[in-house]
């Protein structure tokens, strides 16, 4: 295991960075804290700006992260993944890293109501830590939403100007 210390970061606040040449696909941590459900991660985070929270499985648990890997940050052009073994989410390296890199991993997030505005500053930055498939769901859902209003100021709009005829 490679050493890790908890340090300024240009992409979110404090990230997490090695101090160790890390060689690809070596497991660096493992994300840890309180199991909960996505339920009561929804309820202890509301109105918070971050979360902690890591989905295992289906999603319907969550890790509510403590430790270092909760500060490993995102990014679109990451230098790590997670992956989930027997229940237990850990994070390994996708290529070499060399020694004072910050690690980080896309987040690839799947719900929320947020923006999730993303930082990482990469050349590939979507923009977001959402998944590209979640972003192209949330563009198609906001598209059936502004429809649906044009719709109903239309339908109000033409009620309105019948009724003033009327009178």
């Amino acid at each position: 295991m490679p050493r890790l210390v908890i340090r300024s970061s240009d992409i979110h606040a404090a990230g997490c960075f090695t101090l160790d040449d890390v060689r690809n696909g070596a497991r660096i941590l493992e994300y840890t804290g309180e199991r909960i459900t996505k339920a009561q991660g929804d309820e202890r985070y509301d109105g918070r700006e971050f979360t902690y929270l890591f989905g295992v499985g289906d999603g319907k648990v969550v890790i509510d992260g403590h430790g270092m890997a909760m500060f490993v940050n995102h990014s679109c052009d990451p230098n790590c993944e997670t992956d989930e073994d027997d229940g237990r989410v850990y994070i390994s390296s996708i290529r070499d890293i060399a020694a004072g890199e910050e690690l980080t991993y896309d987040y690839c997030l799947y719900d929320g109501d947020d923006d999730a505005p993303c930082y990482c500053g990469s050349k590939s930055c979507r923009g977001s830590m959402y998944t590209r498939e979640e972003l192209k769901k949330k563009q198609r859902a906001e598209a059936r939403k502004k429809k649906q209003a044009e719709l109903a100021a239309k339908k109000n709009g033409a009620g309105r100007s019948g009724s003033r005829n009327q009178h």
